[in-house]
């Protein structure tokens, strides 16, 4: 999305969104805030420091010059030097100011995605003030003694014009400030009119249907009585022929998310803590990793690991191992041992 098609989008939001998010949302958006502009001032007052540093160095010197000053060899060289630390108008406004920006874009964002296990996007701040970067003009210098004098005066005020706005640019960077408001507008446009739960919900099933459905559009699931059974894992052997699973994949780690926020009654966004000991990586033959284990929930009671790469989910009944299939995973063609 560019910054016309954001800002546009910005000015039809007419409900204030500091409304829709909670007492304790707001005072970490108000207080990172202040955090913010805290940091932006000191930084501020410390590029002013060393310009000042540089100013009297070089006034010092220049006021010792006289005495300071020898030549050698028809070369003017001097006794002393005075050391200072320079740092760059480009380089205070893009490495310092700009990376504090995002930075508190990051903080806030961040705050919302890891509290309600959403994904927001992240613009960087200049797609969110509407900073646009200038083009630098493509010249070719090649036989730039042969071009005529009206042709470079038209390459050097092309060249000046363009400083001109990188500069300008370095200005707006440093002079510009994020507001939480700002960020709160871009989530709840995310959102598109859905609420976090609502949101939370739709990434859930959309990642398990996509987890369910292979690439000729059928399910990798069969459901038998109270059990569903996905194959969707890849067991291999190890250099002792014993057999070892990962348990990491995308899709596989969508299930389990679906699973535990079916069991909460959508409850909880992200897999119970319990059920780590199923994800990760290799997992062995050794371990008793292929033998039947407790899933210690209401309605999901036991997942089981075959060699073959299947994964077994037993539910509590028939019923509720249906109404699971129905509501998260990809439906058409959908094979049934019942």
């Amino acid at each position: 999305m560019d910054t016309l098609a954001i800002l546009e989008k910005f000015e039809e939001v007419e409900i204030s969104n500091v409304s829709r998010i909670s007492p304790e949302e707001l005072a970490f958006c108000t207080t990172q805030q202040v955090l913010y502009r805290k940091v932006l001032g000191q930084h501020f007052y410390s590029f002013d420091v060393l310009q000042q540093l540089k100013d009297d160095c070089q006034e010092f010197m220049q006021s010792i010059d006289e005495d300071n000053a020898y030549d050698s060899h028809g070369s003017t060289y001097h006794h002393y030097s005075c050391s200072y630390v320079e740092l760059q108008k480009e380089d205070f406004a893009l490495q310092h100011i700009g990376s504090i920006h995002n930075r508190f874009i990051s903080i806030i964002l961040g705050y919302f995605k890891r509290k309600y296990n959403v994904s927001i996007d992240e613009p960087e701040y200049e797609l969110l003030l509407g900073i646009k970067k200038p083009e630098r003009p493509e010249h070719s210098f090649y036989g730039f003694r042969d071009l005529s004098d009206e042709y470079k005066e038209k390459l050097r005020l092309q060249s000046q014009a363009y400083e001109d706005a990188y500069n300008a640019y370095l200005d707006a960077v440093i002079n510009a400030e994020l507001d939480y408001n700002l960020l709160l507008d871009h989530i709840f446009l995310e959102l598109n009119g859905s609420t976090f739960a609502e949101r939370v919900e739709q990434e859930i099933k959309e990642a398990s249907q996509k987890a369910t459905c292979t690439y000729h559009k059928k399910v990798n699931y069969e459901i038998k009585n109270k059990k569903i059974a996905f194959d969707i894992l890849y067991p291999r052997k190890d250099f002792r022929n014993s057999y070892e699973v990962e348990l990491n994949g995308e899709g596989y780690l969508a299930i389990l998310r679906a699973l535990s926020y079916f069991n909460s009654d959508k409850c909880q966004n992200e897999i119970y803590s319990g059920w780590y000991r199923f994800t990760g990586y290799s997992k062995y033959e050794s371990d008793g990793i292929f033998d039947s284990h407790e899933a210690g929930s209401s309605k999901v009671l036991g997942f089981k690991y075959y060699k073959n790469g299947k994964f077994e989910v037993t539910f509590d009944t028939h019923t509720t191992a249906r109404e699971f299939a129905l509501e998260f995973l990809y439906s058409e063609g959908v094979k049934s041992a019942d």
